[in-house]
């Protein structure tokens, strides 16, 4: 498999496993009204670190220093949902939440 399709598939399983997260300490669990807080959107950086590298250097997501989640950058999330388009791979909100083609979340 060469190195692109392994970057692509790395990108959107990290999409696929990923949530919104408050940039603002203290918001998290407190009601929020659209677009008054700014968000990220965060993942745990379980997968290949020389590919973790490669994206962050494509610009796609920020995953350096040691913590143990990297952020999406816009667009890192732009082609994350690109590429599940090409796949095929859909996603349907239901109560606020992303859910796959078969409705797990």
């Amino acid at each position: 498999m060469d190195k692109d399709t392994v970057k692509d598939l790395t990108l959107m399983l990290m999409y696929l496993t990923s949530w919104e997260e408050s940039l603002v300490p203290g918001i998290r669990k407190k009601p929020d009204r659209a677009g008054i807080y700014p968000k990220a959107r965060i993942c745990w950086k379980g997968y290949n670190f020389d590919v973790l590298n490669e994206l962050t250097d494509d610009g796609l997501v920020n995953a350096g220093g040691r913590s143990k989640s990297a952020s999406f950058t816009d667009e890192g999330v732009a082609k994350a949902l690109e590429l599940l388009k090409q796949y095929g791979i859909t996603l349907e909100r239901y109560g606020g939440e992303e859910t796959g083609i078969d409705g797990t979340k």
